[in-house]
């Protein structure tokens, strides 16, 4: 799998999130709204684009997610890498 291209879209409010993306996977797959979040106790990190489960109150499940942490890692240093260049030629 290679990800051959990552679109970054800044968050409108304020709080934990920084932006969001959406990432083409081998110019044949697209991951819509990932977003991308960075607190204090655990750091950056991505979360995939989920739905709430129905008749739950606050239970979620991500529509798609990377299946082992390699994955997850690879996604996550692709992400970051456009988001800090996006955020470097904003200013």
């Amino acid at each position: 799998m290679e990800i051959t291209n990552v679109k970054i879209f800044k968050a409108k409010r304020r709080g934990p999130i920084l932006a969001y993306a959406n990432v083409i996977l081998d110019n044949k797959f697209i991951i819509r709204g990932i977003t991308l979040i960075e607190t204090e106790r655990n750091g950056r990190f991505i979360s995939m684009p989920s739905r709430r489960l129905r008749n739950e109150r606050k239970s979620f499940r991500d529509t798609c997610h990377p299946l082992n942490a390699e994955i997850r890692n690879e996604l996550t240093d692709a992400i970051f890498a456009a988001y800090d260049e996006f955020i470097s030629n904003e200013d």
